[in-house]
């Protein structure tokens, strides 16, 4: 079964993290929503804060924070500019064209 959906019951929490390396605390709910456009955060890039959020976390989890759906608009080629690991770009847009198939 497909979870085209965001879990409902899904912690935030993860999202939280993705700022380790400076010294700001952003909620998780607030960075749910800026990724996803419904919010904006003053001085950030909605893609490198995308792209930071595709490194941080495990594929399972942003299935189930976010759901196919809205991860189908997260990988974009703006977003994966901001990727610097190779193989991980390449993963990821290949994740992307297969949301996008099964999703079609």
């Amino acid at each position: 079964m497909l979870q085209l959906d965001p879990n409902p019951n899904a912690s935030l929490a993860p999202l939280e993290k993705i700022f380790w390396d400076y010294n700001i605390h952003i909620p998780g709910k607030d960075i749910f929503q800026f990724v996803l456009g419904e919010k904006d955060v003053p001085n950030l890039n909605r893609d490198e804060v995308r792209a930071r959020v595709l490194m941080n976390n495990e594929w399972y989890k942003l299935i189930d924070i976010f759901g196919l759906k809205n991860l189908e608009s997260l990988i974009t080629g703006d977003t994966l500019k901001w990727i610097w690991v190779d193989d991980l770009r390449k993963q990821y847009a290949l994740a992307g064209r297969v949301i996008q198939r099964v999703l079609s």
